[in-house]
């Protein structure tokens, strides 16, 4: 199984995406999630996952800069989504 992570900061948006995809089917499971870039950046190197899903502005870190800061130490692919329409 493909190990999942979401870095999400709304809570509402983080949990539905946890809950509303039948993770199973598609061979996956989430093994955690984050609320920030921060707190992603740590789980990503505490639970290395092979798929990150992450928004791109949330609070203390942004979803790019977690992926920029940690993809050479830690192999994933990432999934970036977003709300805004521009950046």
């Amino acid at each position: 199984m493909y190990k999942v992570l979401i870095v999400e900061d709304e809570k509402l948006i983080r949990k539905g995406i946890i809950y509303t995809f039948d993770w199973t089917a598609h061979d996956c499971t989430v093994v955690g999630e984050a609320c920030n870039g921060a707190e992603g950046m740590e789980k990503i190197y505490q639970l290395m996952p092979d798929i990150v899903i992450t928004d791109i502005t949330m609070p203390i870190m942004d979803g790019l800069t977690m992926i920029e800061k940690s993809i050479d130490e830690c192999i994933y692919t990432a999934i970036i989504i977003s709300a805004f329409d521009e950046f």
